[in-house]
């Protein structure tokens, strides 16, 4: 056997596509040692097709991790959406839901292919100090509980035989479906594929193509047919276009999984009659079938946790694959890396599972109904016209797939509050606020960037009529009992002040809680639900998710809700 090298990380990610990436960038950027193993080698893997869609909420994550400009140079920005029906334009169906107001800056989606945004991932990750490795895989793994930190002992073994032995404090898998990890830790991966393989078989490809079809560089278009369900048509990157729809039985029966591309291409072209298509060159296709799986768990034995496609996985019928896993990790990038910076209590850990587990099951149970109406069929407990239930069932689902309301339960981070109109456990929408003395707005999510801390925003409200608060507020933090005291500094404030001002100290009428912003015509007062003759308190967590708010002179009780799970100073 080959030498064997010993190294030591704070967490060891199995898995080099997207999920594992953007994790190991986030660790790294925050001070996390990672080491990130991929089996297969990305410049001989296919270079395009799988996931082409990120959508707002997704956009906005990557934002606050400083991504989305590079993402936005490459992508292509879809606003706008065609649907038709033998070849006659039809409104109100399809894709038609991402051309309604939406309540983010990201009014859009950005069709960016996977390969391009795995580059943006590993770039930034290696940046901050990431070792990615590539032609590696794992063989087995260890949690030895004994161990005063580094409790995970890996077996790696590179392609030319090398063994290699990485010990971790904790290991994710973000291996895919057929994850390692989760073999070797044996959690239970729940579901099936569904039953009639010959009707559930989709074609997926990228190609450069040209179309009398009007509106075929919009953003998105689906075409509802009677024999390849309602085709997937996507404007991407550098002129591409994908195209997705179901094979017909017959023509699975006859071809089976050794289709060849002479055929798909055919088949493509019947699929999308009347119109013209001819293909200029094509980058990718794959044939494949529609399973439904959750883990049992995505946390265990404390140090084992899964991301992205090895904790679920659907369908690509509603483009949700990359956009949960990067929600996967996000969530649990901050969490992991303040219990190890010691910022936070393990409790905030254990959270991940709970909160992603529970969205993952939610996105199974719609995607069942999607991808059968996709295919052609009705699921069960339906009747009517396939295409217009689709696009029923788009449009009322659209919170959900554009990401926007997402939003977790009650727990130990989000914590029931009647202060604000948002409640905890849900997004923050963004809001336009004033950096003293600019006259060009500022957006709060610019300002509260993930760095794994937790963000108190003051809402000062007009301190003319809320000052005695502001006065027992700054009289509380300033004080011996007061949490900035005695808790870890997982936290940052920021004020916000009604109104225009030239100096905050003076307006406020007290010393400034961290860096001041000013909320000049109370619009951010006001979509948050905050009166500005009572001002609030609201924290923040660092993946944008409103955590907790109080009444502006209320620290006892913020100091209540943080003491729950940030760490005491030692």
């Amino acid at each position: 056997m080959a030498q064997i090298n010993t190294s030591q990380v704070d967490v060891l990610i199995c898995g080099g596509g997207p999920v594992g990436l953007l994790l190991s960038y986030q660790l790294a950027r925050m001070g996390i040692t990672t080491y990130v193993v991929e089996q297969y080698d990305k410049s001989t893997q296919s270079m395009y097709g799988r996931a082409c869609v990120l959508y707002p909420r997704t956009l906005e994550m990557l934002d606050q991790l400083d991504l989305g400009e590079t993402l936005a140079q490459i992508g292509f920005i879809g606003r706008s959406a065609v649907t038709y029906h033998d070849g006659k334009r039809i409104y109100g169906r399809g894709w038609g839901f991402i051309s309604k107001p939406l309540d983010t800056f990201f009014d859009y989606c950005l069709n960016i292919r996977q390969k391009y945004s795995e580059n943006v991932f590993r770039d930034a990750a290696e940046r901050f100090g990431s070792i990615i490795h590539s032609n590696t895989k794992l063989t087995g793994f260890t949690v030895d509980h004994e161990q005063s930190d580094y409790k995970i002992t890996a077996e790696l073994q590179e392609d030319n035989g090398k063994a290699t032995t990485v010990q971790s404090k904790y290991i994710i898998g973000a291996d895919g479906g057929r994850s390692t990890v989760r073999t070797i830790a044996d959690i239970p991966f729940i579901g099936d594929k569904v039953k009639d393989e010959s009707v559930l078989h989709w074609i997926r490809m990228d190609a450069v193509v040209k179309t009398n079809m009007p509106g075929a560089r919009l953003g998105y278009g689906s075409i509802e047919t009677s024999r390849h369900g309602n085709i997937l048509w996507v404007a991407e990157d550098h002129g591409r276009t994908r195209i997705g729809f179901a094979i017909p039985p017959e023509t699975y029966e006859k071809h089976g999984e050794h289709i060849r591309e002479e055929v798909v291409k055919e088949e493509t072209q019947k699929a999308l009659a009347p119109f013209e298509l001819e293909f200029v060159t094509v980058d990718w296709w794959t044939l494949h079938s529609v399973g439904h799986r959750v883990a049992d768990s995505f946390r265990t034995k404390e140090r084992i946790l899964l991301a992205g496609d090895a904790g679920h996985t659907h369908s690509s019928g509603a483009a949700q694959g990359m956009n949960t896993g990067i929600h996967d990790a996000v969530n649990l990038g901050w969490k992991i890396t303040g219990v190890l910076q010691g910022w936070y209590t393990d409790s905030v850990l254990e959270t991940y599972s709970t909160e992603r587990r529970a969205v993952a099951q939610q996105l199974i149970t719609l995607d069942k109904t999607m991808s059968t109406l996709i295919s052609g069929r009705l699921p069960p407990g339906y009747s009517g016209d396939t295409d217009k239930i689709l696009g029923e069932v788009l449009d009322s689902s659209a919170q959900f797939t554009t990401g926007l309301g997402i939003h977790y339960e009650a727990n130990i981070l989000n914590r029931d509050a009647s202060i604000s109109a948002v409640q905890p456990g849900w997004r923050l929408p963004d809001v336009l606020v004033r950096r003293p003395g600019s006259k060009i707005p500022a957006r709060l999510h610019q300002i509260t960037k993930n760095n794994g801390k937790l963000w108190i925003v003051v809402f000062a409200g007009s301190p003319l009529r809320t000052l005695s608060k502001l006065r027992a507020l700054r009289e509380y933090l300033d004080g011996p009992q007061s949490f900035t005291a005695r808790l870890t500094e997982a936290f940052t404030f920021i004020t916000v002040i009604a109104g225009p001002g030239l100096q905050a100290d003076e307006v406020l009428g007290v010393e400034r809680f961290g860096d001041a912003f000013y909320d000049v015509d109370e619009s951010a007062h006001i979509r948050y639900g905050i009166a500005a003759d009572e001002g609030a308190v609201l924290v923040l967590r660092p993946d944008g998710i409103l955590g907790f708010a109080t009444g502006l002179h209320e620290g006892v009780k913020l100091a209540e809700y943080l003491e729950t799970f940030v760490t005491p100073k030692l």
